[in-house]
């Protein structure tokens, strides 16, 4: 008896002392990030029977169990994820909005003294000063587009480091949960199934902490092994063993990181929309979805910019009278896209050498039956070129460009050539097969947008894939033959080698087009304020006749006199002394204002004009009456709009009508018909040559007006007040936005998003310390409890203490009463 309530007594305080060590246990981790509270499981032993019935025979500890809630554990896990995926994306897109709305470091002002400079040179264009002027705050404006492109590089490199970083923060974790998987088998073995509560919490904290970096998916086996996989089923750790991740250079661009999953000696990338959740997740969306439109945004803006500004430059006139060159120098693709096709449908190339200097310009090749003239048209030099050498393999190479022509071209025809300004970044993926090399240009940066594309050859088609919105532009074979091909504002070709199929290429039209870009123009001279042409109103149209007596003939040729000598001009008689001289009197006056003058291949030439007679005698008088418009039209400064810009240009031609409602374009030397007859139509537009005018009103038959050269025009602003107007013309995204209109949409893009993302963060915290809360209360460590629970597990061990005294006491009763 003595010896079964010792017995008793002693497991009583065998189970008193493990509660009392577990509660001791749970109360040193109250604050053990990860730990669950522990628990121990008693039961009786079985009871011995005797005739009086079933004796007991005290207590024991069966397990040792922790408190876990795996749904709870499940949602701070989950939690973890989107809090650590918004919050990582939060910082990045934080330090891009700052970046882009700082007044100070942001492009708008830049850009606002940049139109200003414009603007102060339209008011006086002759100004040196306001010429410098103009080329330091263009500089200026060149710089801060530089300067923000630039801090948005160092943010795409701080992605990188991220990635390398959160790759090996992984790649550790799921070491150690396989080896914690290890662990714990190992440990169930040697315990009789017993659970390492401690290991096991340890291998929940490491989930929690994965899911920070990634989310991922935990599969739990049946020996107890997690098995965790993330993405679309790459699996980081199954059973004992873990598979690492990787950061690698992007096979279609090299500058950027992507993850790879690395198992068994092979290295697979993992699209980076598969990888979801955590900071890793975050910081490749940051990437793919903010980044490299706000990048791309940027460079469509510089582009139109010095697209836009360029062509209208270049119809410009500067101080020596030539056009205008690009304004901004920007990398031009070595075949000019843009051509005329002539009468024979032939094609011309025109590819840039590397060993001769090049001048960024329009140039002009026309053929005169005999041989061709290359004119450049910035300051008119002019190189001659053979049809034999021209058409050669090799072809003509003139101002640092080679010419080729695939044929011949009919006397008179003649093509213009100007260089577009080329893609940023033209990638050839790493696992191409075939030496294609593509090109891509910018043909219309109105039509740009803020996308990546993906050029594929599929054999024997092709395609192009716009990659913000997956839209897809099929080419086949036939097309893709006969180039250019042009989509979104991109002109494709191929420009050497061949393609294989499944050979892909990744188009960057505009990322880092700023940082190429620079203010071609040194000399202030060559600011193009002018306009090349100008137009006469006050023109006067020639009448002429001869006395009755006269036995000759005359008949003008000069359509209208031009303002100059029209101003002068007024009605004379020619009275012959000879068959070839003449006086020139004035016929209101009766005075000679010229005498002896002599017949130039039967023409006579004063104040303007030139008239042509024929079968004169000595002593025969004809009359010249240059006549006043009596009409009410007036005519428009007029406009060039050719590009590149017609070799034409400047080309005197004067407009006459022939009637109130029809008009003719002439040679205003000559007298010859450039243009028959055409209908007029008040306010509409008249173009030739590469010019547009408007004539308002109403015309009287005979009226004329000269479209001519602007001669001296160096007070002349209208070319800059064109380049004015671009401030405010809405010039990119389909002729909706102007450039401060994209640049302030790309600001409140990104700003709107960080708000958003900046809400959801503050509301996914909540939701992290919500469910964090949930499973505090469910398995953590309350002190208060574990407080009272220690009291308990003491009072049990004295209780059985005082058993075991008892007994002790009992037993030396009985050894007394023998003794």
């Amino acid at each position: 008896m003595a010896s079964s309530i010792y017995g008793i007594a002693v497991s009583g305080l065998n189970a008193a002392q493990v509660g009392m060590s577990v509660t001791g246990h749970n109360i040193a981790n109250a604050s053990t990030a990860g730990y669950n509270r522990q628990t121990i499981t008693q039961s009786a032993f079985e009871p011995e029977p005797t005739g009086s019935g079933f004796v007991g025979r005290g207590v024991q500890v069966t397990s040792i169990t922790r408190v876990y809630n795996e749904f709870l554990a499940r949602q701070v896990q989950t939690a973890k994820s989107q809090d650590g995926y918004l919050s990582n994306l939060q910082s990045h897109i934080a330090d891009l909005d700052n970046l882009l709305a700082d007044p100070t470091a942001g492009l708008s002002p830049s850009l606002q003294d940049f139109f200003r400079g414009v603007q102060t040179v339209a008011n006086n264009p002759q100004d040196t000063t306001a010429r410098q002027s103009l080329l330091g705050l263009s500089e200026s404006m060149i710089t801060k587009l530089k300067t923000v492109n630039e801090r948005m590089t160092t943010l795409r490199n701080d992605v990188n480091t991220e990635i390398r970083s959160s790759v090996a923060s992984i790649n550790s974790i799921t070491s150690q949960i396989a080896k914690l998987n290890e662990q714990i088998n190992l440990a169930k073995g040697s315990s009789d199934g017993q659970a390492p509560n401690d290991l096991l919490d340890r291998r929940d904290q490491l989930v929690k902490d994965l899911n920070g970096y990634v989310k991922s998916t935990v599969i739990k086996q049946t020996d107890g092994s997690y098995n965790i996989f993330i993405g679309n089923g790459q699996n980081l750790v199954v059973g004992t063993q873990s598979f690492t991740l990787g950061a690698v250079q992007a096979p279609d661009d090299p500058s950027r990181l992507d993850v790879a999953y690395q198992q068994f000696g092979s290295t697979t990338v993992i699209p980076s929309n598969l990888i979801t959740g955590g900071s890793l997740g975050g910081v490749l969306e940051f990437r793919t979805d903010v980044l490299d439109e706000a990048q791309s945004s940027l460079g469509r803006v510089a582009a139109a910019l010095a697209q836009t500004v360029n062509a209208q430059h270049r119809r410009g006139q500067d101080l020596n009278g030539q056009f205008g060159g690009n304004f901004f120098q920007i990398p031009v693709e070595q075949t000019s896209a843009q051509y005329r096709i002539g009468a024979n449908s032939r094609t011309l190339t025109a590819e840039l050498t590397s060993d001769q200097p090049f001048i960024e310009s329009d140039f002009n090749v026309a053929f005169d039956g005999t041989n061709y003239t290359i004119t450049r048209l910035t300051d008119g030099q002019t190189a001659t070129a053979t049809p034999a050498a021209i058409q050669s393999a090799g072809g003509q190479v003139a101002f640092g460009v080679r010419f080729r022509l695939d044929g011949d071209l009919a006397a008179g025809e003649d093509f213009g050539v100007s260089f577009l300004p080329a893609a940023s970044h033209v990638l050839k993926n790493a696992n191409n097969k075939g030496d294609g090399e593509l090109q891509v240009s910018i043909k219309d940066s109105n039509q740009l947008a803020t996308s990546d594309y993906e050029f594929i050859y599929d054999g024997p088609d092709y395609r192009v894939v716009r990659k913000e919105d997956g839209t897809t532009f099929n080419i086949n074979a036939s097309t893709w033959n006969t180039p250019p091909v042009v989509i979104d504002g991109l002109q494709f070709r191929l420009n050497s080698g061949t393609m294989q199929p499944g050979d892909r290429y990744t188009i960057q039209p505009t990322r880092d087009f700023a940082d190429n870009m620079s203010v071609m123009i040194k000399d202030t001279a060559k600011v193009a304020a002018a306009a090349p042409i100008r137009t006469s109103s006050d023109t006067a149209s020639i009448a002429v006749s001869k006395t009755p007596t006269s036995a000759g003939t005359i008949a003008a040729v000069t359509g209208v006199i031009n303002a100059q000598g029209g101003a002068a001009a007024k009605k004379i008689e020619l009275v012959f002394t000879s068959a070839s001289t003449y006086d020139v009197i004035d016929s209101t006056t009766g005075n000679t204002v010229a005498s002896g003058q002599s017949l130039v291949g039967g023409q006579a030439t004063y104040n303007g004009w030139t008239v042509s007679i024929a079968g004169a005698a000595s002593g025969d008088r004809y009359v010249v009456d240059p006549r006043r418009n009596t009409g009410s039209a007036t005519i428009s400064a007029g406009t060039v709009t050719s590009s590149p810009v017609d070799i034409d240009l400047k080309d005197p031609v004067s407009l006459v009508f022939t009637s109130p409602t029809t008009f003719e374009l002439r040679d205003p030397a000559t007298g010859n018909v450039l243009q028959a007859a055409q209908p007029y139509t008040a306010g509409g537009d008249i173009s030739f040559n590469g010019w547009t005018v408007k004539v308002s009103g109403v015309p009287s038959p005979g009226d004329g007006f000269l479209v001519e050269p602007n001669a001296g025009g160096k007070a002349d602003a209208r070319n800059m007040l064109a380049m004015g107007e671009l401030q405010t013309k809405n010039t990119l995204a389909g002729g909706t936005a102007s450039y401060q209109g994209a640049y302030s949409k790309l600001v409140a893009d990104v700003g709107v998003r960080a708000n958003q993302v900046n809400i959801n963060q503050e509301a996914q915290a909540q939701l992290l310390q919500q469910a964090e809360t949930k499973l505090s209360e469910s398995s953590g460590v309350n002190l208060d409890e574990e407080a009272a629970n220690l009291l308990i597990f003491q009072q049990a061990y004295l209780a059985s203490s005082r058993t075991i005294q008892i007994a002790q006491r009992a037993f030396e009763e009985v050894l007394t009463i023998g003794r």
